[in-house]
């Protein structure tokens, strides 16, 4: 598989409707639908839910990949932490894979979430224990296993944690 051109700068917005068809245009292959809603799943929920927050991935203005952080009392199956945001459905579009693209999010992902939110010391999400290629990329950037397994809807999940409280210890 040949390495696509990297992209250089990723942006994270909040989700706007104007982003809603490019959006539903998303795709991911049959191997990563058993890990991740696509967005236009993702934001039933939002839209029930005003605790789920919509975010888009932007590489150059344009959308490329999709998340939410979740907040509030509904997050308690996965941690126990009142101050924690959970982070679901984190996707890079196909046609987008392969550049470093979430990677690149996933780094400015920890100070975008305490701008967000001040009052909260860190990021959970579940992820597939199958999913070894997401849950290669979370360990490198930061997130640890918590030892907390979850039933998911793809089968076992590994609850994994990073922690903005020592964000800035990271930096110096």
């Amino acid at each position: 598989m040949k390495q696509d051109k990297e992209i250089e700068i990723i942006t994270i917005t909040h989700y706007l409707p104007e982003h809603h068809h490019q959006l539903s245009q998303f795709y991911l292959p049959d191997t990563q639908t058993p890990f991740s809603a696509l967005p236009e799943e993702s934001l039933k929920y939002c839209r029930k839910d005003v605790d789920r927050h919509p975010f888009v991935i932007l590489a150059a203005g344009i959308p490329v990949g999709f998340f939410v952080l979740h907040i509030g009392e509904n997050i308690s199956p996965f941690t126990s932490n009142k101050k924690a945001i959970l982070l679901r459905g984190f996707l890079v579009d196909q046609k987008h894979q392969g550049k470093r693209i979430a990677k690149k999010a996933l780094q400015i992902l920890p100070e975008f979430a305490k701008g967000i939110f001040p009052n909260k010391d860190s990021i959970v999400l579940a992820v597939d224990v199958k999913n070894m290629i997401a849950k290669t990329l979370y360990t490198k950037s930061g997130y640890q296993d918590t030892g907390i397994h979850k039933e998911g809807r793809s089968g076992l999940m590994e609850i994994m944690e990073y922690r903005l409280d020592k964000m800035n210890m990271d930096m110096e």
